[in-house]
C-alpha cells in the first residue's frame, strides 16, 4: 500500500474564523468525488487525510485557560489546553462528516501526532510513523487529525506553537512525499506575485525541506497560490 493517490488538506487557523465553518468544509468534503469517502466504500484508491488547525478566538480562549489553570512552569499542562480547541474541531469534523454518511476516521494524536523535541509550547516535529498512516488509508475515506499537536517520545502531549496547523501539514506532506494544499480564509489568499506567506517556522520547514504546497479559499476550488513559501 503507498500513498500515491492521498489527498492532504489543512484547514489553517484563519480559515476556521466563522463560527459555522467547519459544517461548511465538512459539507464540502461529503460532495467531493474523493478516493473512497462515501458511505464507507474503501475502493483502494487512497484517502484524504485532513489536518484542523484553530480559530485565532479559539486560540485566545485556550491561552487564558491554561493562565488561569496551569502554573507557569507546568509547560505539559499548558500544552494539552494550548492545543485542545484543535482536537475539539478535529472531532466535530469527523461527527459531522459521519451525520453525512460519509467514511470518517479521527486519528488519535498519541498514535498519528508527529513526535516532537525542544521546548513543549514550540515543539519542533522530528518523527511520523508513516506506516501507521498507510495502514488508515487502506480505509479510505477522509482521515481527520488536530494540527499543531506533537508528542514527546513518552506520549505527552506537546504544542508546534503559532502557525502549527500550517507546519503539521507540510510536515506530514514532507514525511508521507505528498502535495500540501492550505485552506486559508478568502482575504489570506491575497498576495504579490503569486506568493503567500507563511507562519515563520512552517515557512522556514517547507525551505529547509523543498516542500511545496497550494493555496485555497475553499477545499472545492482550486490551488489560488502555488510555490515555495515567503518567509514571513
Amino acid at each position: 500500500m503507498t500513498l500515491d493517490t492521498t489527498m492532504l488538506l489543512t484547514l489553517t487557523d484563519s480559515a476556521l474564523e466563522g463560527g459555522s465553518a467547519l459544517s461548511a468544509y465538512a459539507g464540502q468534503l461529503a460532495t467531493m468525488p474523493i478516493s473512497g469517502s462515501r458511505r464507507g466504500t474503501t475502493d483502494g484508491m487512497g484517502a484524504t487525510i485532513v489536518v484542523v488547525g484553530s480559530s485565532p478566538h479559539e486560540q485566545k480562549a485556550m491561552e487564558q485557560r491554561s493562565a488561569a489553570l496551569c502554573s507557569t512552569g507546568d509547560l505539559l499542562c499548558r500544552a494539552n489546553l494550548l492545543t485542545l480547541a484543535a482536537r475539539e474541531n478535529a472531532q466535530r469534523l469527523v461527527s459531522l462528516l459521519h451525520m453525512l454518511g460519509t467514511n470518517a476516521t479521527l486519528l488519535d494524536p498519541v498514535l498519528y501526532a508527529p513526535i516532537t523535541r525542544g521546548h513543549a509550547l514550540e515543539a519542533e516535529p522530528r518523527l511520523l510513523h508513516a506506516k501507521r498512516f498507510e495502514q488508515a488509508a487502506l480505509r479510505g475515506g477522509v482521515l481527520v487529525i488536530a494540527g499543531g499537536v506533537g508528542r514527546t517520545p513518552e506520549g505527552e502531549t506537546t504544542s508546534l506553537g503559532t502557525g502549527g496547523a500550517e507546519l503539521t501539514g507540510l510536515f506530514i506532506a514532507q514525511r508521507l512525499g505528498l502535495s500540501a494544499d492550505l485552506i486559508v480564509s478568502e482575504r489570506g489568499t491575497q498576495s504579490l506575485a503569486g506568493e503567500f506567506t507563511l507562519p515563520k517556522r512552517a515557512s522556514l520547514f517547507a525551505r529547509k525541506h523543498g516542500v511545496s504546497f497550494g493555496v485555497r479559499s475553499s477545499i472545492e476550488c482550486e490551488s489560488v497560490v502555488a510555490g515555495q513559501p515567503v518567509p514571513a
